[in-house]
């Protein structure tokens, strides 16, 4: 059995989307719920960074714009799916900087796995702006703190429905860390996730897409996972995880299945071996479905 790492804060709780949204609080609650009762894990600390900590991916600007916004009058960012409530600020500030505590779980060698139950979601924040449902990005964030403790190499495995335009937007002229996505090609954000994108400069070749058809099969989706890059001496593996992609999903066409999932995680923990492995939740909405989603992703991480 492995020792596998579980972050989750119920201040998580309080990025306020209002009604009528689909990324409600219940989400990670619902998720917590599970794990708690069924698996054996060691628990990580959340933890409330600082505001300068988020410059190591996010326009200064920015970051100050988030902070204050509420009481300016902001209510969202971009269009109206990213809400900015009261509490938004410190919400997203305390998902982002709790992911330094899962690379301090894997430095002190209390285990190799982890999962982080974060809200709100980041895949989609850029180094300028916060869009769809995202405000600061979780996964960079993670990649950043893992550089400063020694893991130098890092690959970001992105299997929600949508592309990570925001990952990418950070990573694309960095050869250190390594973009792997697979998403919906006819779904938000639209213009971004092309297999033309490769990176830039000397981040040439470090970023890998595959956007497949509408109505994407298990075989076809684990097709992709066979071609995880093999040249890369990556020393950890961040994982945004987004149960979007199921097939009880509302905003994706994808047919994926909970078998369909659970082998695709268990391609991606058999590819990191023994390096440091963590999944952090982003999408994944319809709640059933989601937390049946998590629950074949711990019997992995457990095995």
């Amino acid at each position: 059995m492995q020792k596998v790492g579980y972050l989750y804060d119920p201040f998580f709780m309080l990025h306020d989307t209002g009604p009528g949204h689909i990324e409600v609080p219940r989400r990670v609650e619902a998720i917590d719920e599970l794990i708690t009762g069924k698996y054996d894990f060691t628990p990580i600390p959340s933890r409330m960074g600082s505001k300068k900590e988020l410059l190591m991916v996010h326009d200064d600007e920015y970051v100050e714009w988030i902070e204050h916004g509420y009481e300016n009058g902001v209510r969202m960012i971009v269009s109206a799916d990213t809400i900015v409530s009261e509490l938004s600020y410190e919400v997203a500030l305390k998902a982002a900087t709790s992911t330094k505590n899962a690379v301090e779980f894997f430095k002190q060698g209390l285990g190799n796995r982890a999962f982080l139950n974060l809200r709100p979601p980041g895949h989609h924040a850029e180094i300028i702006t916060g869009q769809g449902f995202c405000i600061f990005n979780n996964v960079a964030m993670m990649a950043r703190y893992a550089q400063q403790a020694g893991y130098k190499k890092v690959i970001i495995i992105d299997f929600d429905v949508h592309h990570g335009n925001g990952t990418q937007d950070i990573f694309y002229e960095d050869p250190t860390v390594f973009y792997f996505s697979t998403h919906e090609k006819n779904n938000y954000p639209y213009f971004t996730g092309s297999a033309e994108e490769t990176g830039r400069g000397a981040g040439l070749g470090y970023t890998r897409n595959f956007p497949y058809h509408d109505y994407l099969q298990d075989h076809e989706l684990l097709a992709f996972y066979d071609q995880l890059p093999e040249d890369f001496a990556f020393d950890i593996v961040l994982v945004s995880a987004g149960y979007d992609l199921m097939k009880d999903e509302q905003i994706s066409t994808a047919q994926i299945t909970f078998s369909g999932i659970q082998s695709v995680v268990r391609k991606i923990l058999n590819y990191a071996g023994e390096k440091p492995v963590a999944f952090l939740l982003e999408g994944g909405y319809n709640i059933d479905s989601l937390v049946q989603s998590v629950d074949v992703t711990m019997e992995e991480l457990v095995k």
